[in-house]
């Protein structure tokens, strides 16, 4: 039995058949919910209505995702086992970074955190001020 969450059945039997569908839908679409949305015959608001109230169609969702990521791996691994360099840089850049596989960013300059005007010299302020000033984003007030 489906079920919503809130110990009741949803409402109605209809509700529960809506939900079988789009649990049968969610699984043959990969877990595309406008996908599946419409293979369920329900608009795409309703399906995330459907996800939100309904753990067995959240889990169907999320389990139909999980297929598709790993399903997506599969075929990583066999392009890098073919030799695809483009996939072998992609890999080692978001799974090898602990062996050094990065790419760096140099930042030049000093950068300093805080908005405390405290913590900047006089220097520094002024050539924030100047900055902002030729960029516009600071106006010019009147001294008193």
């Amino acid at each position: 039995m489906v079920t919503n969450g809130n110990g009741n059945n949803g409402g109605s039997k209809k509700r529960e058949e809506t939900a079988a569908r789009l649990i049968k839908a969610l699984r043959e679409s990969s877990g595309l919910l406008t996908v599946a949305a419409a293979k369920a015959g329900i608009g795409y608001r309703t399906a995330c209505r459907y996800v939100a109230e309904f753990p067995s169609v959240k889990q169907a969702s999320q389990e139909a995702h999980e297929r598709m990521i790993d399903f997506a791996e599969s075929k990583l691994y066999q392009k890098i086992k073919d030799g695809d360099n483009a996939c072998i840089i992609f890999y080692l850049k978001t799974q090898g970074k602990d062996r050094g596989y990065i790419e760096k960013q140099q930042i030049e300059g000093s950068v300093k955190l805080s908005n405390d005007p405290e913590q900047f010299s006089d220097e520094e302020l002024i050539n924030i001020i100047e900055r902002r000033r030729s960029r516009g984003t600071v106006k010019e007030t009147p001294s008193p």
